[in-house]
């Protein structure tokens, strides 16, 4: 068995070693104060060219980095195409005061016949109900001067005409076995005047034609030499 030492009256008691500890960190206020020195110089800097700037500027010189070489070697801003203006076109009033009517009515009745008789099926009833609602509050009207359709539904009151000088053609499509049609009449503006199930369609296209040649003058069939007053050059051999 071992025995402990223990210390007698004349020995000397030698000092414990201390055990090593972790070196603390050195501060690093000495970098924040650069940091913050340099921050400041920069600031300072910035502030001084701008006064700079604005000394030039105030005398009439220009500041730098904004001369004629600047200029050129900056690249040329590309310009937004300005947006085109629609032409104005002034709308022509026609004066209609005595006109005298040639034929007003609702459309045919033959339309309305057949689609009540396929309106029993589930396919053609959107069909049977447009119908319906044309022979309820749907009027044609032609007169010496002009051609209207008005309507006269609870959601939906409205006129639309159109005088017989605007009118450029008109086209129709024969219905029930052609005793009915329905007609387009164009304009000049471009738009379409529509009426369904006309009667005496093939009449009423062409009184609207003849009305149109007798109060609106025929500059469309005039060749290039009668507009100009000139003689039209025979054709053939003299």
């Amino acid at each position: 068995m071992q025995t402990a030492l223990r210390p007698t009256a004349g020995s000397v008691a030698l000092p414990r070693r201390a055990s090593p500890r972790a070196a603390a960190p050195l501060p690093v206020r000495g970098r924040q104060s650069a940091l913050v020195v340099r921050a400041s110089a920069d600031d300072a800097d910035a502030e001084l060219e701008k006064r700079l700037a604005k000394l030039r500027e105030a005398k009439g010189a220009t500041p730098y980095g904004q001369g004629v070489k600047a200029q050129a070697a900056a690249p040329p801003k590309a310009e937004k195409p300005e947006p085109k203006k629609k032409a104005s076109v002034e709308k022509v009033v026609y004066d209609f005061t005595d006109e005298k009517p040639y034929y007003e009515g609702p459309p045919h009745r033959g339309d309305l016949a057949i689609n009540l008789a396929l309106g029993t099926t589930l396919f053609w009833l959107p069909l049977t109900i447009a119908s319906i609602g044309r022979h309820a509050f749907v009027k044609y009207k032609f007169t010496d001067r002009r051609v209207s359709v008005s309507t006269t539904a609870p959601w939906k009151t409205e006129t639309s005409e159109a005088a017989y000088q605007e009118v450029t053609g008109v086209k129709s499509v024969p219905r029930g076995l052609g005793d009915w049609g329905d007609m387009v009449i164009e304009l000049k503006d471009g738009s379409k005047l529509e009426l369904r199930c006309v009667d005496r369609f093939r009449e009423l296209q062409n009184y609207v034609l003849e009305r149109r040649d007798a109060l609106s003058p025929r500059t469309n069939q005039l060749t290039q030499e009668e507009l100009m007053g000139e003689k039209p050059k025979a054709k053939g051999f003299a």
